[in-house]
């Protein structure tokens, strides 16, 4: 049985879809005025892992993740570069996509944009203003057109869902701008008059465009309906925006609760403090993926559990791609091993072990850790056999467990084709190679790397000797 930690109860949860057999999960897309970092990649390779488990369990997922295609961010970096706000977002959102498609994150089934969704942003705003869930301010200093807030002690019950924080304990000023047009300096934006020169929508109270938390609300009601099954991000979404989607949304359609499960990653840090664009603490994904490949990213970002803290460093990105290495080494071996008839009753319970063990730690609240503690038990024990004196049904009953459950579900092992030089061929070339170097025939020594380069397999000399592994 599948438990979830849900942020709203703050308890572990039996998890049951509100229509069996189907799970609908809308994810908090970028806000695409830059690069994808390596914190937000630890959000969506964990949530593309949920997603497998899930549709590997049987479900039928239906995944939205949005893109935020209009914000103060994308205007003040569009007019750095002086471009057109919608041409930086159309630029930032065909990088980050690739980054995510490089990952093996699998494509959301949706990819809204909240640029295409402004009339069903207006349609929510004016029922929450005829509710009185929301007021017309005066403008801005400089804006054209009025802004609209919404009038968070009017949803004071809701309030605090995700946090555990009453409306009175929220100190004025303390985790929000004070706005003497605001009647309440908790309330948040709805709605931002124009300003002149920036992207602006009509509404029936004046020119100007989205806020924030209203677009993902608009989003997740029009394509996933009042009420859907699980709504994830980033740790630092919960406060205000997450909050803030509670609050519109279930005012708008007084259906509660609008999220049956609230499931949040924890940091990625650098040096125990929070990576972020704002510190300028941050690794891009396009440039870690210079120096590791995608799939030992993957390893080191799912090798914790995704609730969990993970402190970013090369070190701990050198001990992943080691890992990773040995599951990847002895899955290469059976994969390409022939011959035997051998069947160790051991090795037999060590695969039945090790689905069981995945098994118990993906429905543990999609625990990675312990699944891949369980896919090294398997290795453990397939490395103590020479792969070709076993029968095949078991060298492919081994595959299977490490293609099945780290592949498919984690996404480490990519199916790769039978090309490429074989094993003995490989140590042949690294003979020749050696020779070269020993006759400072360096020239030769380059040669025979690069060749074997060009044929995915990378060469790396150690102090301990030469090791070689297939990228």
């Amino acid at each position: 049985m599948l438990k979830v930690h849900n942020s709203a109860s703050r308890e572990l949860e039996e998890f049951a879809p509100r229509e069996p057999g189907r799970v609908r999960m809308y994810v908090c897309g970028l806000t695409v005025y830059n690069d994808m970092h390596l914190g937000h990649a630890r959000s969506y390779v964990s949530f593309d892992a949920i997603r497998r488990w899930l549709e590997h369990s049987g479900y039928a997922v239906e995944h939205i993740q949005n893109h935020t295609d209009i914000d103060d961010k994308i205007i003040a970096r569009a007019a750095e570069e002086g471009v057109a706000p919608a041409d930086l977002a159309e630029r930032y959102i065909a990088r980050t996509t690739a980054d995510l498609t490089a990952l093996g994150v699998l494509p959301p089934h949706q990819m809204p944009r909240a640029t295409a969704y402004v009339e069903q942003m207006v349609a929510v705003i004016a029922d929450l203003l005829a509710k009185g869930h929301a007021y017309v301010a005066e403008p801005a200093e400089g804006a054209l057109a009025p802004d609209v807030y919404f009038d968070v002690p009017s949803a004071r019950e809701q309030f605090g869902t995700l946090t555990g924080q009453s409306l009175e304990e929220l100190e004025a000023g303390a985790r929000v701008a004070v706005d003497p047009r605001k009647r309440n300096p908790a309330d948040f934006a709805l709605w931002k008059g124009a300003r002149e020169g920036e992207p602006s929508w009509d509404s029936p109270w004046g020119t100007g465009r989205p806020g924030w938390h209203i677009e993902c609300s608009a989003m997740s009601l029009t394509l996933l309906g009042p009420q859907f099954d699980i709504h994830g991000g980033g740790s630092d979404l919960k406060f205000p925006h997450h909050e803030s989607e509670i609050l519109q949304t279930e005012c708008h359609t007084g259906k509660h609760p609008m999220v049956k499960y609230w499931l949040h990653t924890g940091f990625l840090t650098v040096d125990e403090e929070k990576m972020s664009k704002s510190l300028d603490n941050f690794f891009l994904v396009r440039d870690v993926l210079q120096y590791a490949s995608a799939e030992v990213v993957r390893f080191y970002l799912l090798n914790a559990h995704y609730r969990s803290p993970i402190d970013f460093s090369d070190a701990a990105l050198d001990e992943a791609a080691s890992a990773h290495d040995r599951l990847a080494a002895t899955l290469h071996r059976y994969r390409t091993a022939s011959g035997g008839d051998g069947q160790p009753e051991a090795l037999h319970d060590a695969v039945t072990t090790a689905r069981a063990d995945f098994t118990t730690a993906m429905d543990d609240d999609f625990n990675t850790r312990e699944a891949l503690a369980a896919l090294f038990g398997l290795a453990r024990e397939a490395n103590r056999y020479e792969p070709g004196t076993l029968d095949s049904e078991l060298r492919d009953a081994v595959v299977a467990a490490f293609e099945e459950l780290g592949g498919k579900v984690l996404g480490l092992f990519a199916p790769r084709e039978a090309t490429g030089p074989g094993d003995a061929e490989i140590e042949a070339l690294l003979a020749q190679r050696e020779a070269a170097r020993a006759a400072k025939e360096w020239a030769e020594a380059d040669r025979i790397r690069d060749e074997l380069a060009a044929q995915g397999v990378e060469v790396q000399d150690t102090p301990d000797g030469v090791r070689w592994r297939r990228t």
